[in-house]
C-alpha cells in the first residue's frame, strides 16, 4: 500500500515538474522578443539600474554589519563566513545541476 502512495506521488511530481517547465518555456519563448527589444533600445538605463541595485546591496550589508557589534570587531570571521557561504552555495549548485 505504501509504494502505491509513493510512486503515486513521484508520478503526480514529476507531471506537475513537466508542466511547469512547459509552462517556463512558453512564457520565456513568448516573452523574449519583448525583452530583447527594451535592453537593446534602452542598455544604458539597464546598466545603470543594475549597478545601482548592485552597489545599494553591498551598502546596505556593510551597515547592517557595522550596527552588529559582534562582527564589526571580528572581519576575519566575517570573510571566513563569506567565503564558507560561497563554497557551500557553489557545492550545491554542482550538486543539483547534476541531479537535473
Amino acid at each position: 500500500m505504501k509504494r502505491f502512495f509513493v510512486k503515486t506521488i513521484d508520478e503526480t511530481v514529476d507531471e506537475v515538474a513537466s508542466t511547469v517547465r512547459s509552462v517556463e518555456r512558453g512564457v520565456y519563448e513568448s516573452t523574449r522578443p519583448v525583452r530583447r527589444k527594451v535592453l537593446s533600445r534602452f542598455p544604458i538605463l539597464f546598466a545603470l539600474l543594475t549597478t545601482f541595485g548592485v552597489a545599494s546591496i553591498f551598502f546596505a550589508f556593510e551597515r547592517i554589519i557595522t550596527e552588529i557589534n559582534f562582527l564589526y570587531e571580528r572581519p576575519w570571521l566575517i570573510l571566513f563566513v563569506g567565503v564558507f557561504i560561497l563554497v557551500f552555495t557553489g557545492s550545491l549548485y554542482k550538486n543539483l545541476n547534476k541531479r537535473l
